[in-house]
């Protein structure tokens, strides 16, 4: 037997409670960006502190892109389809796309720095690739953004009024 559905407001909790977390750990991916931007001295003398940092941030970043992707997004999509009063399935549709740019740099990224060796490797184009990231991310995170006030905002006021 299926579950009984959850009234409009329940189901608009829910996925707000998502978006929540999810932007509790934007805020975090956010915080060790700034750390590692701050750090002096990107050389073969001292790579351990960057590398530890390096690696945190990589594996907070796949977290964070992978959420979006397998939860929130796929969540919001439901949410835009569920309520069709607006055109926000085809707005959830066109940022995706747009999103798909900003996870390949991300993998990109990810990939060239999420060991150790890897790390030390490619220590030299680290501030460069960072400021790099961090152009990308700050197109993200405004694409996010638009996807959550354009898909959840409609949901909010039918749940509001039921």
């Amino acid at each position: 037997m299926a579950p009984p559905a959850l009234s409009p407001l329940m189901q608009w909790r829910r996925i707000e409670a998502l978006v929540g977390a999810w932007l509790e750990q934007r805020q975090q991916l956010i915080v060790l960006l700034c750390a590692l931007q701050g750090l002096k001295g990107f050389d073969d003398a001292r790579p351990r502190p960057v590398q530890s940092q390096v690696r945190e941030f990589c594996q907070l970043l796949m977290d964070y892109i992978s959420a979006g992707y397998f939860e929130v997004y796929r969540e919001l999509v439901r949410e835009a389809r569920r309520y069709r009063d607006t055109p926000t399935p085809e707005v959830a549709s066109h940022i995706l796309r747009q999103l798909d740019l900003s996870t390949e740099e991300a993998l990109a990224f990810n990939e060239d720095f999420d060991s150790d060796d890897h790390c030390l490797v490619q220590l030299e184009q680290l501030p460069e690739r960072l400021t790099r990231l961090t152009e990308v991310l700050e197109e993200r995170f405004a694409l996010e953004d638009q996807l959550i006030l354009s898909v959840h905002q409609a949901p909010r006021r039918h749940a509001l009024r039921h």
